[in-house]
């Protein structure tokens, strides 16, 4: 709030008022979680031909050349481990977080959605990216998707290093325009730096891109797509 004045007389206040058009959860996981999922995805994402039935390049927006992007099957015998049960029963508690977070700013919505709407992670999926490797802009809209994540379990130095100008590797996520000053748009987009351990859940609408990134390293990352229900 600022106060200006149109003769010396007068005050005026001056209140700037914030737009937004989307919102993103950010969990930070516990040593525990990263050590589970980074074992289960060193499987799932082993050099073994025999795995190549998992891929998803054919369904997935990523353009992997050097790395590998596989399902995580999500069958009973999967959900039998414990840690995979615990992880899944945490997410759909994040999913609900989220969404009562939406009701705060959208109150109409619930009566769309009522106190306890119905909860499937219902794709699972390993991102292993190296050098050159990059998400192009795109989103996880759907039939079905309404809420999507995304899990750093190993980031280059060069990337999580806060002190680096360029956005290699770095996740942005665009819901407007990039701002052109000359026509005053302002800027619908934020740009995050991946740190392992983060956990973000999004709207699946949310457009999103990583560009590639230079160096030694993998960018390592998990996905799922959640769809809800009354």
């Amino acid at each position: 709030m600022t106060e200006t004045s149109i003769n010396e007389n007068q005050q005026l206040e001056v209140n700037w008022i914030p737009l937004s058009a989307a919102g993103l959860l950010k969990i930070t996981l516990p040593d525990n979680t990263i050590k589970f999922l980074t074992e289960l995805t060193d499987v799932i994402l082993e050099d073994d031909p025999n795995l190549d039935i998992l891929s998803m390049d054919d369904r997935l927006a990523g353009q992997i050349k050097n790395g590998k992007q596989r399902m995580i099957p999500l069958t009973e015998e999967t959900k039998k481990s414990k840690a995979m049960a615990n992880f899944l029963t945490f997410s759909h508690s994040l999913c609900l977080e989220y969404l009562n977070g939406y009701m705060h700013y959208n109150p109409k919505a619930r009566a769309m959605w009522g106190d306890s709407p119905g909860v499937e992670i219902y794709e699972f999926w390993a991102n292993k990216q190296l050098e050159g490797d990059y998400n192009p802009l795109h989103n996880h809209c759907q039939p079905f998707s309404s809420l999507s994540s995304v899990i750093y379990l190993k980031v280059p130095e060069q990337i999580s290093n806060s002190e680096q100008t360029s956005d290699d590797g770095l996740l942005k996520f665009l819901w407007s325009d990039r701002g052109n000053p000359a026509m005053i748009e302002f800027p619908g987009m934020i740009t995050l730096t991946p740190q392992v351990g983060d956990y973000y859940i999004f709207p699946s609408w949310l457009n999103h891109e990583v560009p590639p990134f230079r160096g030694d390293g993998e960018r390592r990352s998990l996905s799922w797509n959640a769809k809800l229900w009354v």
